[in-house]
């Protein structure tokens, strides 16, 4: 048996060298079928890990643990099961979430994108200030073209906390450059605590601005997110539970 095993771990068959002593026998057709299913559940279960992990994902968000709250305002052209069922991405089209910080922007942007890795679609996954570094490293080694080459590659790109940091003039043209190659090609989705109308500020050049909201707006669903930091309310209970037991 154990040399069955070390033969099939040779042909990278894994799931085989887990799993095969476990499939009975009836018929030499049901038994190779068996067989072959377990091999490619394992190496879909292998692709979809892989890709989680090249996703870049800071933490892991689920839409089963994201609560729809009712101050959360969707389009009126899209609903929850469009947003879920991930439609947006077949039409190429784009999410941008706004609202204060805490409200849940963040969790469903994740939740999404991973929901789209399970799926078997290529996602990458950003804060606005570690795709702005990334970009100006790039450029500066040289090395922007290849960078550039992989995002064709990606079905999905989230940026997530435009508006936190100002970024340099340079990212800034950067970050253009790639939000104007994902135009029409791909989809995006851009969570930021400001509204449009502060964007300049961390953009740095008004008409850079205009053209890259521009450019967003287009093929975009716009999600406000209203009402207190999630964040805060937990922590809120959380120190009043502490002081009802102390008392």
């Amino acid at each position: 048996m154990a040399d069955i095993e070390q033969m099939m771990r040779t042909l990278k068959l894994g799931g085989l060298a887990k799993e095969w002593h476990s499939v009975e026998y009836h018929d030499n057709e049901q038994y190779i079928t068996d067989l072959l299913k377990i091999e490619l559940h394992e190496r879909k279960v292998n692709r979809i890990n892989k890709m989680i992990k090249t996703a870049g994902f800071h933490v892991i968000k689920t839409l089963d643990d994201f609560v729809w709250k009712s101050d959360i305002e969707l389009p009126a052209d899209i609903d929850r099961e469009y947003v879920e069922k991930l439609d947006f991405l077949g039409a190429k089209e784009n999410l941008i979430f706004l609202g204060a910080v805490g409200t849940g922007k963040t969790h469903l942007a994740t939740a999404i994108a991973l929901k789209a890795c399970q799926e078997g679609h290529k996602v990458r996954f950003f804060t606005a200030s570690s795709l702005a570094n990334i970009l100006l490293e790039r450029n500066n080694k040289g090395t922007l073209n290849g960078f550039m080459t992989n995002i064709k590659k990606i079905e999905l790109i989230v940026i997530d906390e435009l508006g936190f940091v100002p970024l340099h003039k340079d990212a800034a043209q950067l970050m253009f450059q790639v939000i104007s190659e994902c135009y029409e090609r791909k989809s995006l989705i851009i969570t930021s605590n400001l509204e449009f109308s502060g964007w300049n500020t961390v953009l740095g050049d008004n008409r850079l601005t205009a053209a890259l909201i521009d450019r967003l707006v287009h093929h975009s669903h716009i999600v406000i997110f209203s009402g207190e930091s999630y964040r805060l309310q937990q922590s809120m209970k959380r120190q009043k539970s502490i002081s009802n037991k102390s008392t």
